[in-house]
């Protein structure tokens, strides 16, 4: 990759030689890219391991490193695609994960659409719309809606293990089913994309949270593209002066999160 550096493989092989005993543990992969790890299953969530697309809009590099190389991907359970957007559903990074392990993936029309397009085996893709739920060992994945005006079957979901709950958002912006999110689901945490052009601007953004009501809100996308980022600094500064009831921490790439079982 020319226009962003890659880490070296001891950063995958943290991922993927990492265990726990309870609950759950969440690593930033940069942007729209997560991986979240059970004591009996680890799920990449919207992978993207390639840097500014060929067809990228005029200045729209990518900001970040890319901490993962696709091809070096050796364990995984489950993928995870919100979208059909290229930085959640990109054929490059899908592929070799896909090939050289189990996984199967999770995703909605749009997305499986492309799946298949990619060369993915019918029986290595889950699509879903909302309504859906699926359990796999001892996570719980259910599927809601999205409202990104860019995507119309775009989904979120939240996922459920040992007591502890994760909003993924995509870049869902604001819409009915986050209000049912949060007075359904007690939320640890609650991923939710902010920035320009594509994204919730820093109002709507802490106005979605306040509604999905988790207890840390982990905002993102806000460091992903040139020219499209976010102003972090408003973001603090609005949140302390509204006095919201979460709390919000910022992962950039390579950290993570973990939260013990709850009983």
């Amino acid at each position: 990759m020319r226009d962003v550096a890659y880490w070296p493989k001891t950063f995958l092989d943290e991922i993927e030689g990492r265990t726990i005993d309870d609950g759950i543990l969440f690593w930033a992969l940069g942007g729209p890219s997560f991986a979240y790890r059970t004591p009996e299953t680890l799920i990449w969530i919207d992978p993207y391991s390639y840097g500014t697309p060929d067809d990228s809009v005029p200045d729209a590099y990518r900001a970040t490193a890319i901490p993962i190389k696709p091809d070096e991907v050796g364990l995984a359970d489950i993928i995870i695609s919100t979208h059909d957007h290229v930085d959640h559903c990109h054929d490059g990074t899908l592929v070799p994960i896909v090939n050289n392990t189990d996984a199967f993936c999770i995703a909605p029309q749009s997305s499986a659409k492309l799946m298949r397009e990619f060369g993915i085996a019918d029986e290595r893709i889950r699509q879903v719309a909302p309504g859906d739920t699926i359990q796999f060992r001892d996570v719980v994945i259910q599927v809601y809606p999205s409202y990104d005006p860019n995507e119309p079957h775009a989904v979120t979901f939240v996922f459920s293990s040992g007591g502890r709950k994760l909003f993924v958002s995509g870049d869902t912006w604001d819409g009915p089913a986050m209000g049912e999110i949060g007075a359904t689901h007690d939320l640890d945490l609650a991923l939710l994309a902010f920035g320009r052009t594509w994204y919730m601007e820093v109002e709507e953004l802490l106005e979605v949270a306040e509604k999905l009501g988790p207890n840390t809100l982990l905002p993102f996308h806000w460091e992903f593209w040139r020219n499209h980022t976010g102003d972090i600094g408003k973001l603090f500064e609005l949140y302390y002066r509204q006095q919201r009831d979460f709390d919000i921490k910022v992962l950039l790439v390579g950290d993570s999160i973990h939260l013990p079982a709850k009983n």
